[in-house]
């Protein structure tokens, strides 16, 4: 895989949130809430909402840099054909890169043991 994230891999419209939300599987950790859906699309997309109780423009702003990094570098290790969407809770800015890391790999992990 190459270092572009493109938009194939993106949740863009509001109403693919709104479906995952009603009718996808909700895992959650101290600082997020992963929602998963399976689709019938040829890959996995992913879906960034961080709100401004998180934190200010720049914080949240390298929250999602963080996770999309985080999601690209490991699309191929989690169930294909699934869409997420990953909601950012209050006080997630203050984490670090690899604290970010370990907890979205735990919450992904939980959607892997799930599907099987």
């Amino acid at each position: 895989m190459d270092n572009c994230y493109p938009g194939f891999y993106r949740l863009r419209k509001s109403w693919e949130y709104r479906l995952i939300k009603k009718m996808g599987c909700k895992y959650t950790t101290p600082h997020f809430v992963l929602l998963a859906r399976d689709n019938n699309i040829n890959n996995s997309r992913l879906g960034i909402t961080v709100s401004r109780r998180v934190g200010n423009a720049v914080q949240r702003n390298r929250l999602k840099r963080v996770i999309r990094e985080f999601f690209r570098t490991r699309v191929h290790l989690y169930p294909a054909l699934t869409d997420y969407s990953i909601i950012a809770k209050p006080g997630t800015a203050l984490l670090s890169s690899s604290e970010i890391n370990i907890e979205l790999n735990k919450v992904f992990s939980l959607t892997a043991i799930k599907s099987d």
